[in-house]
């Protein structure tokens, strides 16, 4: 029942982020990469989230934050080869690889916890910043797409 719960919310998130609005433009390419990013944050948040509470195994919580880690490495990918016409645009691109950066970071982090590679006393910071990350990045998403 949980691992179908956490299973529909990841899915939920990939969703999300494949059915945002196909606004054109390099701004609109770098929303939906914004968001795709952030939905795999919030994603690895709820599942780190789950498995803290003692609500999900090893094996399945790591394999969550593997998929939202393809995700990430996918958009990052399209992020990078996108081509900018402006400064701004390189601005943007700059700022959407950075976050995902960090959301990368914070995911590695989590699944070396849940592998008992770290305290677990930290999964807790670990699944609140991916959290504010993902938020942040699904806002921005927003601002560029409707930009876009």
């Amino acid at each position: 029942m949980l691992l179908s719960v956490v299973a529909a919310a990841l899915l939920l998130g990939v969703f999300a982020s494949g059915c945002a609005s196909m606004r054109g433009g390099v701004e609109g390419d770098f929303g939906r990469a914004a968001q795709q990013i952030g939905s795999a944050a919030v994603s690895a948040q709820l599942s780190l989230q789950v498995f803290a509470d003692g609500r999900n195994t090893t094996a399945a919580t790591d394999t969550a934050l593997s998929d939202m880690l393809e995700e990430v490495d996918q958009a990052v990918s399209a992020t990078a080869d996108r081509e900018v016409d402006t400064p701004d645009q390189g601005t943007l691109r700059a700022e959407v690889l950075q976050a995902a950066n960090t959301v990368t970071g914070q995911i590695i982090r989590g699944r070396d916890i849940v592998a008992g590679v770290g305290e677990q006393t930290e999964l807790t910071a670990v699944a609140a910043e991916l959290g504010r990350a993902g938020t942040e990045l699904l806002d921005l998403g927003d601002r560029l797409e409707a930009a876009g």
